[in-house]
């Protein structure tokens, strides 16, 4: 009876933690999802603030010791650039969270139904 009883204390704990550890990657996933769908939200500020437009990027570029001197056409080229680098970098990141929300998934799912079977056929005894 004792022994019954921990074992079903066991499984129910380990439900628990599971759910939880569900909810983590639900939350990542969700992040993920906002990532690949708008980047330029979820960017962090610091990468976001020097491409947001090109005057920032423009004044960063003329503040910096030993860059060369460029058209704007040439700099507006390399602003494009570092800003669709950028974008699709967080864009990446989002898919990434999306592929470990999967793959927690694929490991918690039979776990959570093995740990819940035990428990429900532990209180039916």
């Amino acid at each position: 009876m004792k022994k019954d009883l921990i074992l079903r204390i066991y499984a129910y704990a380990v439900c628990a933690i599971l759910l939880f550890v569900g909810l983590v990657f639900v939350i990542e996933g969700t992040t993920g999802i906002v990532k690949v769908a708008a980047p330029a939200l979820t960017m962090n500020q610091r990468d976001w603030a020097p491409i947001a437009s090109f005057q920032s990027f423009k004044t960063d570029w003329e503040k910096t010791e030993g860059a060369p001197e460029l058209t704007d056409e040439e700099l507006r080229v390399r602003w494009q650039d570092k800003r669709q680098v950028a974008l699709m970098t967080e864009k990446r990141r989002g898919g990434q969270s999306l592929i470990h929300m999967l793959i927690g998934f694929v490991w918690l799912t039979p776990l959570f139904i093995i740990h819940w079977r035990l428990a429900k056929r532990l209180s039916a005894e």
